[in-house]
């Protein structure tokens, strides 16, 4: 199902819009559609990634156990070179480097 929307475009904007749909061989509407769609796609993907990664905090905050930076860096090096690896370990952290970065 689709909806109309209007759209009040500056005409500088309206204009690029129109050259890059020409030389790309689309509409101006189907490239703004395109373009909307990719954008939505880009935001829903960030707010995964900020969602997962509030997740994996507070997980580490119930759990009290965090990867060790250098350990976690090693195994995916490993790992993108196509050798086996065991994973890091998850360990207690030092409570004087909370915070602080090594």
């Amino acid at each position: 199902m689709t909806s109309t929307t209007s759209l009040k475009l500056p005409d500088a904007l309206k204009a690029t819009i129109a050259q890059v749909a020409a030389s790309e061989g689309k509409t101006p509407h189907a490239l703004m559609v395109e373009t909307l769609q990719s954008a939505m796609d880009d935001a829903l993907e960030r707010q995964r990634f900020h969602a997962d990664g509030e997740a994996a905090y507070q997980d580490s905050l119930r759990s009290g156990l965090v990867y060790r930076a250098q350990d976690v860096k090693a195994y995916i090096t490993a790992r993108a070179s196509g050798v086996q690896a065991p994973r890091p370990q998850a360990v207690s952290p030092d409570p004087e480097k909370l915070g602080t970065q090594a």
